[in-house]
């Protein structure tokens, strides 16, 4: 497998410098609105191992640009907004495009005279496009906006992907408001440009039929219960038309306990039912869940100074259709997120980890992990975190034959580093690594592979 090269970190932070040299502060847009942006460099290194035992790798690096401009509310009334996207392909060994692809970090094609050679190339996109309407602020203890047009939306469970070279985005309507801490919001949207591609297009189910729209709303409210300790419930959805509709409860408790540590204790359920004609695939042996799927959890958090310790557990059930097979076993359905083949969805269980979102039908995950802050050690904006998660209780089940308990693990490392020490504050390094192993069984009767799995980020915000 590839490692994080220092050559490629050294190219990343001399093109992500560049733009320190233009920054400066103009108070007098603080009256008319704002420009800002962001520099990144993004490298993804991934090697896996499927049912078919064959070593697979995918990934590339690239540049990217993120330009942001917005505009203050006119009358104190209506406001405007837009992005700019552009990614440029640094390096892409020729295994990836041959083996599995750049791993969402690019735009890829297809060969029109050769179906079977695919390759990937750099793109632009106007990912935001918006106009925004909001209450004058004189309405004390009420605050109220909607936004119409090309942006990221993350209301209910219609969420974006930040993750990759540049972002996924939305066009349709997001509203919200809140009345003296009553928080509510909708969203309506009817396309979406994906993390790989530019323009917007429209939503799909795996066949490649259009889904009309999708509805996403959410409510939530935080009792405030004396000595800094507060309850907070949640409600979401998100409701993909003639596809699935999916439901989403959260109860938060935050306890402050001794010099300044606090414990955090979460709970959480999820639910899924197909809802219509679309929930469809091409391949029977593709459905993630027939009917309905669901997943609960429970996670406690304590906070102590620069330590951060998490343990938590979760649950999962997706039985999928009688006739769903992979590689001669019955398929191991899933709880899938997503409201359509070609969008995201939110799914926010701690024990969805890097790789594996540890969801299959019957798993039960159990999370333990830790982060701690160097700062107050005497290593300014460094932070490293561990994640260890194990899930079992699925069964593989060979067609005709006997059935076996499977299980699978998966180690997580994170690395940030801010250079607020070197002088440049809005310079920030973000790597993660991920080793997830699983017994053959489950490879097969799922097709998800065994992986080694290398992410890094190097960003720089700017604000003209």
């Amino acid at each position: 497998m590839s490692i994080f090269k220092p050559s490629i970190l050294s190219y990343a932070v001399a093109v992500l410098s560049l733009p320190a040299m233009a920054n400066h502060n103009n108070d007098s847009m603080d009256d008319i609105g704002k420009i800002d942006g962001k520099v990144q460099s993004v490298y993804f290194d991934e090697e896996n191992k499927g049912a078919d035992e064959i070593t697979k790798h995918k990934g590339a690096w690239t540049g990217a640009l993120w330009l942001n401009a917005e505009t203050a509310h006119f009358a104190d009334v209506v406001g405007f907004g837009a992005s700019f996207y552009q990614v440029v392909k640094i390096d892409m060994k020729d295994r990836y495009a041959r083996e599995g692809g750049s791993d969402g970090l690019l735009h890829d094609h297809q060969d029109e005279n050769n179906p079977y050679n695919n390759y990937s190339e750099g793109f632009g996109n106007l990912g935001q496009l918006w106009v925004d309407f909001k209450l004058p602020e004189t309405n004390d203890g009420v605050s109220a906006n909607l936004k119409a047009g090309r942006q990221l939306v993350e209301t209910g469970l219609i969420t974006i992907s930040g993750s990759r070279s540049v972002p996924s985005a939305w066009q349709g309507v997001d509203a919200a408001v809140d009345l003296d801490g009553l928080t509510g919001k909708i969203a309506w949207v009817d396309k979406v440009s994906m993390r790989t591609q530019s323009g917007f297009h429209d939503i799909q189910n795996d066949k490649g039929e259009k889904i009309d729209n999708v509805i996403g709303m959410e409510l939530s409210y935080t009792f405030d219960l004396g000595n800094q300790s507060s309850l907070e419930i949640q409600y979401r959805n998100g409701l993909a038309d003639k596809y699935v509709q999916s439901h989403n409860g959260n109860i938060t408790y935050k306890l402050p306990l001794y010099d300044g540590s606090e414990l955090t204790l979460a709970g959480m359920y999820y639910h899924a039912k197909e809802d219509g004609k679309r929930w469809s695939w091409e391949n029977i042996n593709d459905t993630p869940f027939e009917k309905k799927a669901e997943s609960s959890g429970v996670s406690a958090t304590f906070d102590t100074g620069p330590l951060s310790l998490t343990a938590a557990f979760t649950y999962s059930k997706a039985k999928t259709v009688a006739k769903a097979q992979k590689n001669g076993y019955h398929a191991i359905g899933y709880y899938d997120y997503y409201f359509g083949a070609n969008t995201q969805g939110a799914f926010d269980m701690p024990t969805a980890s890097i790789y594996s979102d540890f969801n299959y039908d019957k798993e039960k995950a159990w999370l333990i992990g830790g982060e701690y802050d160097f700062s107050e050690s005497g290593l300014k904006g460094l932070s490293l975190g561990y994640n260890f998660v194990y899930g079992s209780g699925m069964k593989a089940e060979k067609v005709g034959g006997k059935s076996k308990d499977v299980s699978e693990y998966e180690h997580d490392v994170t690395v940030k580093y801010n250079f607020a020490n070197v002088g440049l504050k809005d310079l920030n390094l973000k790597a993660q690594y991920a080793y997830n192993h699983n017994d053959k069984e489950f490879r097969m009767a799922t097709g998800q592979a065994n992986a080694k799995y290398l992410r890094a980020w190097l960003s720089y915000s700017f604000e003209i």
